[in-house]
């Protein structure tokens, strides 16, 4: 795919990831699209890739329902003029609680479940959009974590996006639409993740780019 052509939508951008993915993503020309729940860093990350291109747009959505993703999609049509080529799904792994944690299991499954619910409506009414109108889309899933010294969350979420990754890439492949993961590898120390980091955003861009890549995730 040629990212200069493409418009790209890009979750949770008000995070550190997705803010790091959109400027990337416009930086290389593209037509970025960020959405977040967040609105003060929403507009910092849509204030930050404003200085290098025209064509950034931000919309807060209320909460990742269908409705409220449905009205994202309502915004694109009136301003972008397009719906999505590219959707990037920034998601941020939380710690999960220990076994031994009285409250674990309620938090575990509210951590868990919302990373699943979020990253699920996004794909399936994206992939639904480019099924209707034909596109050779990618859609790109991409976890990364908030404080790195904690890495109790990325074995659940490295699990989840590599299932939905696989699954979604059977399903989708004969409406020519790709999917992929890039996930942090566990194995490293906190003076080279700035590295990692990097590595996660070249990755995500190779998969966007690469016509070939489908089903797979690359780990950084």
């Amino acid at each position: 795919m040629d990212i200069k052509k493409a418009v790209v939508l890009i979750t949770s951008a008000g995070s550190q990831i997705g803010s790091t993915l959109a400027y990337h993503f416009t930086s290389l020309g593209a037509t970025v699209v960020l959405c977040d729940v967040n609105n003060p860093q929403l507009k910092q990350t849509y204030q930050l890739c404003s200085e290098v291109s025209d064509n950034v747009f931000q919309f807060t959505i209320h909460d990742h329902s269908l409705s409220s993703i449905q009205d994202l999609f309502g915004f694109m049509d009136s301003t972008v003029k397009r719906s999505p080529d590219v959707l990037i799904n920034a998601l941020t792994a939380e710690a999960m609680p220990h076994i031994f944690d009285q409250q674990a299991s309620a938090l575990f499954t509210q951590r868990l479940s919302l990373m699943a619910a979020t990253m699920f409506s996004f794909g399936q009414a994206t992939a639904e959009r480019m099924r209707q109108e034909k596109k050779n889309g990618v859609i790109v899933n991409v976890i990364s974590h908030p404080e790195y010294q904690d890495l109790s969350g990325f074995d659940n979420a490295t699990s989840m996006v590599a299932g939905f990754t696989q699954s979604w890439a059977r399903e989708l492949t004969p409406f020519n639409i790709r999917v992929g993961g890039v996930v942090p590898a566990l194995e490293h120390d906190d003076a080279h993740w700035a590295e990692v980091q990097d590595e996660l955003i070249r990755n995500t861009e190779y998969i966007v780019s690469n016509d070939y890549f489908s089903g797979r995730v690359m780990a950084a």
